[in-house]
């Protein structure tokens, strides 16, 4: 046995033998684990199996990202804590942050956030951090702006769609050399219309509340990110239902020092590809799992659909509304854009048309106002009206 292998499993064998007097899940499974199959034989968990569960002498609290009225409490134990920052800051430093580096942190600073521990990662890596928290507001955005040009950052650390707002305020005469984006990394196109009007390297970052982050593009034209696995054991679930250490399919993740909750073979909800290069494990995050709607008996995945509207329209202010046609019940998708976008109305059609069957009877309107976002400040760009009629 390679001694990285016993060191897994002698440490999951830790975590089960201190889980197994509250969860009865644990419970049958003889310890130590001495083999894969023995690992593999272990019960795989979701959010729902930890909604409830009874939390083990918590150190830090923070909550699942976009969760509200159903939020996920998460627990880490102290150990479990340091870990995350200490794999935060070797995360930050392998794409160059360094004590030379002004920080303005865009993130939320609210408790379902990441905000606070990417702030200690930066601070810990050497770098200073201005605390401004989430652009969700016209205001909020002109004052990230003025932080720029008074205070000089170096590098931004924001959510994905907040870059557009902030970069067509603030132009390219600025000091900021790198943008770190967090939440669902920017599409190819998107990316590369950021970095044109900002002049800004812009690095994908993956992530989740449940583990802090764990990977990070090398190179800002890689659209695969390095794997930072410090304290974490990570597996690939593929549709066949086989698990391998690379490949594409269901991410699954161990946290190898968590005491407060049992992230053991945690399915995150993500779909991913994981690939090995030489200099180590990379992976590209291809969309949720449960991300998907069904339109006219027509399955679509979500991001796919927000993927191809930032494509087409090359800015994030535009979201679907998906109802039901009162007359004829069958399903109705209108697409929301700002005015400025509707002297393109046929070049718009035609490109979602190409794209989706249901472009066909695709309604656009021009919308006013703020664009939705969740409660950490991410856009929505697809609202499935027809659940709140359904529950009504």
């Amino acid at each position: 046995m390679l001694k990285k292998e016993k060191e897994i499993f002698e440490k999951v064998s830790r975590l089960l033998s201190h889980f197994r007097r509250f969860d009865k899940r644990y419970q049958g499974i003889k310890l130590p684990l001495k083999t894969w199959q023995d690992f593999r034989a272990v019960s795989i968990v979701s959010k729902e199996d930890l909604r409830g569960y009874s939390v083990c002498k918590p150190f830090n609290i923070t909550a699942t990202s976009g969760s509200t009225a159903t939020r996920l409490l998460i627990a880490h134990s102290r150990g479990c804590y340091q870990a995350h920052i200490h794999r935060l800051v070797t995360l930050y430093q392998s794409v160059g942050i360094s004590q030379d580096d002004l920080c303005l942190n865009l993130c939320s600073y609210s408790l379902n956030s990441g905000g606070r521990m990417m702030e200690a990662a930066y601070k810990a890596a050497g770098a200073g951090v201005i605390p401004l928290g989430v652009l969700d507001s016209g205001a909020k955005t002109r004052e990230a702006v003025d932080f720029v040009r008074e205070l000089r950052p170096t590098v931004v650390n924001s959510y994905t769609n907040q870059l557009f707002d902030f970069f067509s305020l603030l132009g390219r005469r600025h000091s900021i050399r790198m943008a770190i984006v967090n939440g669902e990394p920017l599409t190819k196109p998107f990316k590369a219309r950021i970095e044109a009007m900002s002049g800004v390297k812009v690095y994908n970052h993956y992530g989740a509340m449940e583990f802090s982050g764990f990977a990070v593009a090398q190179k800002h034209t890689d659209e695969y990110m390095k794997v930072f696995d410090n304290g974490l054991f990570i597996e690939v679930l593929r549709d066949d239902g086989t698990v391998s250490s690379t490949g594409e399919g269901a991410v699954l993740i161990t946290d190898l020092g968590n005491t407060s909750m049992p992230f053991i073979r945690y399915k995150l909800g993500d779909k991913v590809e994981v690939r090995a290069r030489r200099d180590g494990m990379y992976v590209k995050v291809l969309g949720r799992l449960a991300d998907s709607v069904l339109i006219d008996g027509e399955v679509y995945s979500i991001s796919e659909i927000a993927a191809q509207g930032q494509k087409g329209l090359k800015h994030p202010h535009f979201f679907f509304v998906i109802n039901k046609d009162q007359g004829t019940y069958a399903d109705k998708v209108i697409l929301n854009l700002p005015g400025s976008d509707m002297p393109r109305f046929n070049e718009i059609k035609s490109l979602f048309k190409k794209s989706f069957s249901f472009g066909n009877s695709l309604d656009i309107r021009s919308y006013q106002g703020e664009f939705p976002k969740t409660t950490t400040g991410k856009f929505r760009h697809v609202i499935d009206s027809r659940k709140n009629s359904e529950k009504a």
